[in-house]
């Protein structure tokens, strides 16, 4: 899987992403694991210069900052190659990938990120690879929005410069439609590009992990790969949670395969009925706009007349107020049930919920 989307970093423009790589899959399911772990490693070893920040690592550090952390980071991460094209000029200041970049004895605190990831190119004379993980927090405030339109400005300015090496962005997210809100309409900051699902770990994982078990298991305890991969999907194919059920099978006292599925049932019930729970505590109207949130995703359009007329059922059969949608929509988000990633858009701050809300 990381060798595919190393792969796909390069100027091919039939089976290259040079735009940036978009790609969406629910929290817990091994993502920033497999980027750090898996992927990063794999880029280096390919002589690609690796970024990776996290935008959910510190939620009280406006995102902006956090990728500007990231940048100075690497900025001194990368000293040593940096002092040597400083050497290589006998001046103070020298053109990288024709930006003018000043050169000082401390990293400048006011570089742009077109000029440290410029500069980062030519330093190492490699292929840059910006990963940023969780990349729809960015959009919670106004630096951050700024932050993205400024990597996609990096990321244009560096890319049509002749040369051999360029800058790439892999963006990931956990939520898909919060993701998308960086592509999808012409004031996104990478309007044009599309959200990719990030692929979920599949049977040879659940292979791997039933053989593991079985090794510490009784033959009359041991879970088949097709047992154990059918608790995975029932589970969401989240890593974390089957190795809570399986810790819970090794303590059980009795071993079959209808306990093992009433096991993992149980586990999924549970997760379920919290999300139904703060379900049920909405107001009709509330409920029905969050549904509508969920049918919709990026077309929903809470003040539309549309959207007023399929709410008269829950308002007593009249035409809803703007303000009363207003309200309703600012308690969900107090609530955090939807998110707003700009004006006049939002999206549910839990994906998970959406089965829910539809099968109702």
């Amino acid at each position: 899987m990381a060798s595919k989307i190393a792969d796909m970093l390069s100027p091919d423009p039939l089976f290259g992403e040079i735009s940036g790589l978009f790609l969406a899959a629910p929290r817990r399911t091994g993502k920033s694991t497999f980027l750090r772990r898996d992927l990063k490693p794999m880029l280096e070893g390919r002589g690609q210069a690796v970024l990776y920040v996290d935008l959910w690592a510190d939620r009280s550090v406006d995102p902006a900052e956090l990728i500007r952390g990231c940048l100075a980071q690497a900025l001194a991460d990368h000293a040593k190659p940096i002092a040597r094209l400083k050497k290589k000029v006998a001046i103070d200041r020298v053109g990288a990938l024709g930006f003018n970049l000043g050169f000082k004895d401390d990293i400048d605190p006011r570089f742009t990120s077109t000029e440290a990831l410029a500069l980062l190119v030519e330093a190492t004379q490699s292929d840059v690879v910006l990963i940023v993980d969780e990349a729809q927090q960015a959009l919670e405030t106004e630096a951050g929005r700024n932050a993205m339109y400024a990597l996609k400005a990096a990321r244009d300015a560096i890319n049509q410069t002749p040369g051999d090496h360029h800058l790439y962005l892999i963006m990931t997210g956990s939520h898909r439609d919060k993701l998308a809100a960086l592509v999808y309409d012409q004031k996104a900051p990478f309007y044009g590009a599309r959200v990719r699902d990030f692929p979920k770990l599949g049977p040879d994982y659940t292979k791997i992990m039933s053989d593991m078990i079985n090794e510490k298991l009784a033959p009359k305890a041991h879970i088949t790969p097709e047992a154990m991969e059918e608790a995975f999907e029932n589970l969401g194919r989240r890593p974390e949670t089957l190795n809570e059920c399986l810790r819970d099978w090794i303590l059980q006292d009795g071993h079959s395969e209808e306990i093992w599925k009433a096991l993992v049932q149980q586990k999924s019930e549970n997760m379920d009925a919290a999300r139904r729970s703060a379900i049920e505590a909405l107001s009709d109207m509330q409920l029905a706009l969050l549904k509508m949130i969920a049918a919709d995703g990026n077309e929903f359009a809470p003040y539309a007349e549309q959207t007023r007329e399929r709410l008269k059922s829950t308002n007593k059969g009249r035409l809803p107020s703007k303000g009363t949608i207003q309200n309703a929509m600012m308690e969900l988000r107090e609530k955090q049930f939807i998110w707003r990633p700009g004006y006049g858009s939002y999206a549910l701050e839990n994906s998970e919920i959406r089965r829910l809300l539809l099968d109702e």
